[in-house]
Parts: C-alpha cells; structure tokens; sequence
C-alpha cells in the first residue's frame, strides 16, 4: 500500500516539475524567488534519501514515510505555485 502511494506520487513529481519548469520559462514572477529554493532543497534531499526499499530509520522514521512526506510538500508547493501565478491578487 505504501509502495504503491509512493508511486504515484513519484510520477506525480515528475509530470508536475514539469509544469512548473514551463511556467518559469512562460513567466517571469516573484513568487519563483520564493519557490525554487524550497522546490531545489526538497529535490536534493530526496536525491539523497536511500531507495524505498530499504528499512531504514532516518531521524527516526522510515526511509518510505520520509519520501512520501517530501513529495506531498513538493507537489503541493508547486500546485500553490501554479494556482498563484494563474491569479493577479492571489496568495503572495
């Protein structure tokens, strides 16, 4: 169930990376000031992160929980990213 969870969430990473590199090449804001720094430090972090598979402990947690926490906040970050450059008053 976890593996699986973790799965679509890699795919859902990768297609919504995706979109926010095209947004950043469309438009030029200053939310991306904000954003990319956060979207890199998660994505290296996850680089660094053992395999899923393994049953590590990493501050406590296992390796699995870790990386599906990660990649919920970055897929969130970017859809806030998203949905705030697609407005003109939105969120910041």
């Amino acid at each position: 169930m976890i593996e699986t969870i973790d799965f679509i969430l890699k795919i859902a990473f990768f297609v919504l990376t995706f979109m926010w590199a095209s947004k950043i090449l469309i438009f030029r804001s200053d939310k991306q000031i904000v954003i990319n720094p956060i979207l890199m430090i998660i994505a290296s972090v996850l680089a660094i992160i053992p395999p899923s598979s393994s049953n590590e402990l990493l501050f406590g947690f296992e390796v699995i929980k870790v990386r599906i926490l990660l990649y919920s906040v970055h897929c969130i970050i970017i859809l806030f990213g998203i949905y705030s450059m697609r407005k003109r008053n939105a969120i910041f």
